[in-house]
């Protein structure tokens, strides 16, 4: 029997709601595992995963939430850049571009700024399956993927 998943794509982040038991919760956390997430917090009521960046892969870091209310599942899960990425970035563009010998300087500092701020702006993005622009094929691909997982993990024998 299909599972009754409720998913949102809110610009920021896709929020899943399901019904399940403890068992459901242990699918879905074991099938994230072997999609190489690692666990960053696990409490009675709360479950939060990592997945690290596959750059060359055209993978971004992700994390998935997982808050429980009894038999109610809240799963909010996107990808990001990490601040990490945006701290290198506005550093390499204060101290190395002046003294890298680029031709137009002031040029390849002002885009380095605008990529900053849209990367502040954007810092976290939904799965949507029509995402279009900014990492549209990560973003769709992570989409079905945790679509199929949860379906699987939260399908009713």
């Amino acid at each position: 029997m299909a599972a009754d998943l409720t998913i949102q794509h809110l610009g920021r982040m896709t929020r899943v709601v399901a019904r399940g038991r403890e068992a459901n919760l242990k699918k879905l956390r074991n099938a994230l595992l072997l999609k190489e997430f690692r666990v960053v917090a696990e409490r009675e009521n709360r479950l939060a995963l990592r997945r690290r960046a596959y750059v060359l892969q055209d993978d971004w870091p992700m994390t998935v939430v997982v808050d429980r209310d009894g038999d109610r599942f809240d799963i909010r899960y996107s990808l990001f850049i990490p601040w990490g990425w945006i701290v290198g970035l506005v550093f390499l563009a204060l101290v190395v571009l002046p003294f890298a010998g680029i031709p137009n300087a002031l040029l390849a500092f002002g885009l380095a700024t605008v990529v900053a701020i849209l990367a502040v702006y954007r810092q976290k993005f939904d799965c949507r399956p029509n995402a279009r622009f900014w990492q549209e094929r990560p973003r769709k691909r992570w989409g079905e993927t945790m679509e199929e997982i949860l379906r699987e993990a939260f399908a009713r024998p």
